[in-house]
């Protein structure tokens, strides 16, 4: 399993999976021409691609989708309700025939690739993360998420790599500029997760085949690579873990990252 983080933040989503000869796009939040220059950068191409996952329906997750369902002989997975909380005018470029809808704790198959769904609180209509499977390999893929209920961390346990959202530190947070109901909606369990609260849960979930994680969607104004770096070091030494044994980084914006292989 190989996977590309190729933009991850407000400004927009989307990581490539391929797994042998299969090829899924998590999120179309950047334009169909970044997506291709963002690929060719990695030696990667769209070219054949199996299935478009969609996690909700906000502009930095699907910005490209019509284009790229127009463009590419493919087909978009998500939840029923998460296209119907689509903007009227992006739904109206959608053909039927492109879309497939999914249920979440509801696995469903990509050629060998297993994918589960699961419901993630997020103000959005429907939103889900993504636990995908190949053989023993196991990602999970969580953005854009206020909480995470206990009742799944057992589904969450111990994959081999992780994509997951370390959105904002609370101070820079409550000292921005931003108006004080956007701070408490981010702040709240239908918002985003702060370096804190990520940590926390990555902590409990880590195991010994996990090897790899990626912190997502990380906000430009009230995070910081290293402050989000150093909340999961003092994080994970309190479980008497260490960050080395997790080789853990944080996704960009504007820059592809390294191809994983899991």
């Amino acid at each position: 399993m190989k996977i590309t983080v190729l933009a991850s933040g407000s400004g927009g989503n989307a990581t490539f999976l391929e797994v042998n000869n299969t090829k899924i796009l998590i999120d179309c939040g950047i334009s169909f021409r970044q997506i291709n220059q963002r690929l060719s950068q990695r030696d990667l191409t769209i070219e054949n691609l199996d299935g478009i996952l969609i996690t909700h329906e906000h502009g930095d997750h699907i910005k490209g989708l019509d284009v790229s369902l127009r463009k590419l002989d493919t087909v978009c997975y998500l939840t029923k309700d998460t296209f119907e909380g689509m903007y009227y005018k992006v739904k109206d470029n959608l053909h039927p025939s492109k879309l497939k809808y999914i249920t979440p704790y509801e696995s469903f198959m990509i050629n060998e690739v297993e994918i589960l769904p699961i419901s993630i609180s997020h103000d959005s209509s429907d939103a889900v993360g993504y636990i995908i499977k190949y053989k023993e390999e196991k990602l999970v893929y969580i953005t854009d998420i206020g909480y995470l209920p206990n009742r799944d961390h057992e589904l969450l346990k111990n994959a081999n790599m992780y994509v997951f959202e370390s959105n904002y530190d609370i101070t820079l947070l409550f000292t921005s500029n931003r108006p004080f109901y956007l701070k408490q909606r981010i702040d709240s369990v239908k918002g985003h997760m702060s370096n804190n609260d990520s940590a926390y849960n990555l902590a409990q979930l880590v195991g010994d085949k996990t090897k790899q994680i990626v912190l997502a969607h990380r906000s430009k104004e009230c995070n910081t690579n290293e402050q989000a770096l150093e909340t999961y070091n003092e994080v994970f030494k309190e479980y008497g873990l260490n960050i080395k044994d997790y080789n853990i980084e944080v996704a960009h914006q504007d820059i592809p990252s390294e191809t994983y292989e899991i």
